[in-house]
């Protein structure tokens, strides 16, 4: 899993690094191929940059393919499989409801009553999602305890859900 900070990456920033590596070597090409007239001083870049290797892209393009290719292969009872898939579900739609916040909040144009309002309501989903995820992390761990799962299992299955 990649991350940067305490955020793992979703699928679409995933793919978002996926197309500005696919860029960055398809600049790289051009200037390679192109003659070289004056260069410009190199502008330093802000944010972070990643680079990936073709093994880490071909590993990427598969997880968008199917993100949960890995629960599906993995064996584990079809309750267990249905109930990791809802947690990464709630887990991206948290982090979708997060950036929105998060660009809510830096938005300074917008009245300020209207902007409180939809901070409520974006707060209020959040909170509705993580509740609905701690639920599914209880049924988990209730399967994994009263003997669904075997030991090997219930750990696999907690593994498959910190992903």
């Amino acid at each position: 899993m990649i991350a940067i900070g305490s955020q793992p990456l979703n699928n679409n920033q995933l793919s978002m690094l996926d197309v500005a590596a696919k860029k960055a070597v398809d600049d790289a090409v051009e200037a390679a191929t192109t003659p070289s007239q004056t260069v410009a001083p190199a502008k330093p870049a802000e944010g972070v940059q990643v680079s990936l290797s073709g093994l880490g892209l071909k590993k990427a393009a598969e997880e968008k393919a199917n993100p949960n290719q890995d629960i599906e292969s993995s064996g584990l009872p079809e309750n267990a499989q249905r109930i990791l898939k809802m947690i990464r579900e709630l887990k991206e739609k948290i982090a979708e409801k997060q950036q929105e916040l998060q660009a809510l909040m830096a938005d300074q144009s917008m009245d300020p009553q209207t902007k409180q309002s939809r901070v409520g309501v974006l707060q209020s989903t959040i909170a509705t999602l993580t509740a609905s995820l701690m639920s599914a992390s209880n049924s988990l761990d209730k399967i994994s305890k009263n003997g669904t799962l075997t030991s090997e299992q219930g750990q696999q299955a907690a593994q498959l859900a910190m992903k």
